[in-house]
């Protein structure tokens, strides 16, 4: 077995494993800041120990800047050396070679999922070693079973195994049990929108780094201030088009809402809750950047919601007239798709990302009226057709019995005094013309 630990050197949550998740699924914490990992099977994900240990660091500086880890056989010996030997990586079934240079002070950390029972009896171990002139871990090593069996009983077996890399510690797959929740108190109450957002900052980013091992996409964010002045409480809800991981995206809505609040009543806590969903799998091509057109529109979609502005794309509907074949969408439509457009000019070539290639050639407007526009006799004699044949032909279903439900219409082609190209029909019941849309 291969372990990797990882010393956050500030006590911290159990809840804090599951960021480590993405390393391997055999993850434990130990009270109060050790993160032991098995990467026995996943290391080679990485490129090797070397960069598993880098990854593996870059997560733990959302809990510590200057954590520090090692890689060993076993978890007493890799929390040992990622506390004097940072970043040592022990050669496989030859983890005592890395002790080298230590000093008896070292034992104190060789425990890994078990810390010692008692610290009296390492130290006086410690003690004992350096008046036989014992100063260094490598002379340790030449004590014989039965020699610290006879003077210390089992806590000698326990130090001999653990230094010869016997002591079995099983690293066992981590089962996420609590919530993502995050809480603050502030000795001194915060009454300044940007200060309040520095602190929450911390919090979000362990939040966002659990959510990331846990492999689960973000649907909504809850922020909860308690005031200092009363028991008022101030309740910050931001929920996205559609559930992302985008750590940006939830900071920019909650600023946003934040700077609307004018903090008379200072903050003395704060709890932040996220709302998971099970993850979404995208296959994405090997050339596709991740921030691409969709994602960016969801961010926009976004602000746009939260600012209870309604925008979107007109989705075509199964509908006999065109005022009723449409309805307001969110999502990013299919045919907003990009097609490789190639231009040649010469011996070169060109490729280019068209977006709506289909819209084009479409025979009907891109802008529609929600409702058709009459004209007045007058506008319509000032309107250029550009044929005395209709172009499209609707009729209302025969079963219509009411006179104002007939519609019968030709639709046609029409120029402005202003050169736009219009979409206008003629009801053919009463001779009336109407405006229905605008081409590009």
């Amino acid at each position: 077995m291969r372990t990797l630990c990882i010393n956050l050197k500030t006590p911290q949550e159990s809840s804090s494993a599951e960021a480590f998740l993405i390393i391997s699924p055999r993850v434990q914490f130990r009270f109060p800041h050790f993160i032991f990992i098995d990467i026995s099977s996943t290391s080679h994900f990485f490129g090797g120990e070397a960069r598993c240990l880098k990854k593996a660091l870059e997560v733990a500086e959302t809990f510590c800047a200057d954590a520090c880890g090692a890689i060993a056989d076993t978890p007493p010996a890799a929390q040992m050396l990622a506390r004097w030997k940072p970043l040592c990586i022990a050669p496989p079934d030859k983890e005592h070679e890395a002790f080298h240079g230590l000093g008896l002070d070292a034992l104190k950390d060789l425990e890994g999922l078990q810390p010692w029972p008692q610290k009296r009896p390492i130290e006086h171990m410690i003690s004992f070693f350096h008046t036989l002139g014992v100063h260094g871990l490598e002379g340790v090593l030449n004590f014989r079973l039965n020699s610290l069996r006879e003077r210390w009983g089992d806590f000698g077996v326990l130090l001999w195994n653990r230094l010869h890399s016997q002591d079995l510690q099983v690293i066992s797959p981590l089962v996420p049990r609590d919530p993502l929740v995050g809480y603050g108190y502030f000795d001194d109450p915060i009454a300044a929108v940007p200060l309040l957002m520095n602190h929450l900052q911390p919090t979000l980013n362990i939040l966002f780094a659990r959510l990331l091992g846990l492999a689960r996409y973000a649907q909504k964010l809850e922020v909860l201030l308690h005031c200092e002045y009363s028991d008022k409480q101030i309740s910050l809800q931001i929920e996205p088009v559609s559930p992302t991981r985008d750590q940006i995206l939830f900071q920019d809505l909650l600023e946003k809402k934040l700077s609307s609040l004018v903090l008379e009543n200072p903050i003395r806590e704060f709890e932040v809750t996220l709302f998971d969903v099970p993850e979404k799998v995208q296959q994405l091509d090997f050339f596709e950047p991740r921030d691409n057109s969709t994602d960016r529109w969801r961010r926009l979609i976004s602000f746009a919601k939260q600012s209870q502005c309604e925008m979107g794309f007109l989705q075509m509907e199964a509908s006999h007239f065109p005022e009723h074949s449409f309805r307001l969408v969110t999502d990013w439509p299919e045919d907003f798709k990009a097609h490789d457009l190639i231009e040649r000019q010469d011996d070169a070539l060109q490729v280019k990302s068209v977006y709506a290639k289909g819209l084009s050639a479409s025979p009907r407007p891109s802008l529609l009226l929600e409702k058709p526009q009459p004209l007045s006799s007058f506008e319509a004699g000032k309107l250029r057709f550009v044929s005395s044949l209709p172009s499209e032909r609707i009729e209302s279903s025969w079963w219509k019995i009411s006179a104002q439900d007939l519609k019968n219409r030709d639709y046609y082609f029409a120029l402005s005094q202003q050169g736009q190209l219009l979409w206008v029909f003629k009801d053919r019941i009463n001779s009336q013309v109407y405006l229905h849309g605008y081409f590009d």
